[in-house]
């Protein structure tokens, strides 16, 4: 019999951990053994959805009690390079949530702290685990639409209070010492862990970034809008749109483009135009697929 891989949860101030929770927690090798964080009424929800015997209030605490075998990081951003660190010394795995850390340096200890420790730390962009991407990913490495040349993307949502982050959540997502930035450091890292994954490194980067001023909570040092120029190392080119100010769902919101066709992907459905398939008369030659998730 496989022995179960023993997770705790250090931080919950950041709401994706509770899909993220309930996701592991569904893994039949999985076993959801402890929650730390210094909000009581978190701890609470925590030890009440997954069944917990222990929670703390400090994920030392917890590190030093627990037999763990990894560790899922939903503190603040400029915490996690400390919670890598505690994890590290009781050779823990890490699975941070996005984005990996508040400032590049932060990041770049990360990495030397897990190689010195011999311990994986993985940053967890939720959409690598969907059907959707793989199958757009399959697309382009097996030259459904010829050579890639162009990778466009829009993200974003309607602003933190906008759509209803916890308090717990909005109280440090709008601070940049805290957060590390606004819309662009909250949400591009989505496209580009994507666009980087599909095309390769990205060598050159131009990024404008503005605090579009209409919301009375949020500090002016926060950019709520942003747009990114990227040069890969093939020679192809990407556009990033990241936001907090998107009305509406949109129903595409990443293309990828190439000499013999065109991806369109978006969270419901996806959309191929190639010129190595069979056409769908009814679409003009484009191809849909069923929903993926």
């Amino acid at each position: 019999m496989v022995d179960k891989v023993r997770i705790g949860i250090a931080g919950m101030v950041n709401d994706h951990v509770w899909f993220m929770g309930d996701a592991f927690a569904e893994l039949a090798r999985v076993e959801m053994v402890s929650a730390a964080d210094p909000n009581e009424a978190l701890r609470n929800r925590a030890r009440s959805q997954w069944s917990l015997s222990n929670v703390y209030d400090d994920y030392r605490r917890m590190l030093e009690a627990e037999r763990l075998d990894a560790i899922v990081v939903c503190s603040d951003n400029v915490t996690k390079v400390d919670v890598v660190e505690a994890a590290a010394a009781y050779g823990v795995h890490v699975c941070l949530d996005k984005p990996m850390s508040a400032t590049l340096a932060q990041a770049d200890r990360i990495i030397e702290i897990a190689e010195g420790a011999g311990i994986t730390v993985m940053v967890a962009y939720h959409p690598y685990f969907t059907d959707r991407y793989r199958k757009a990913r399959e697309w382009i490495r097996t030259g459904m639409i010829g050579q890639p040349f162009l990778a466009r993307g829009m993200i974003g949502h309607a602003g933190p209070r906008e759509v209803g982050l916890s308090p717990y959540f909005i109280e440090w997502l709008i601070d940049r010492e805290r957060a590390g930035g606004g819309a662009f450091n909250d949400e591009a890292g989505y496209l580009i862990a994507t666009f980087t994954d599909y095309f390769g490194p990205i060598t050159e980067i131009c990024a404008f970034m503005e605090h579009m001023s209409w919301r009375d909570y949020l500090p002016d040092d926060m950019e709520d809008n942003s747009v990114a120029i990227v040069r890969f190392a093939n020679g192809a080119l990407g556009v990033i749109d990241s936001k907090w100010g998107q009305i509406g769902r949109m129903p595409f919101n990443q293309s990828f483009h190439g000499s013999e066709g065109t991806i369109l992907s978006g969270f419901d459905s996806m959309r191929v135009y190639s010129k190595k398939a069979v056409a769908s008369p009814d679409l003009e030659g484009w191809i849909e697929l069923p929903p993926v998730r």
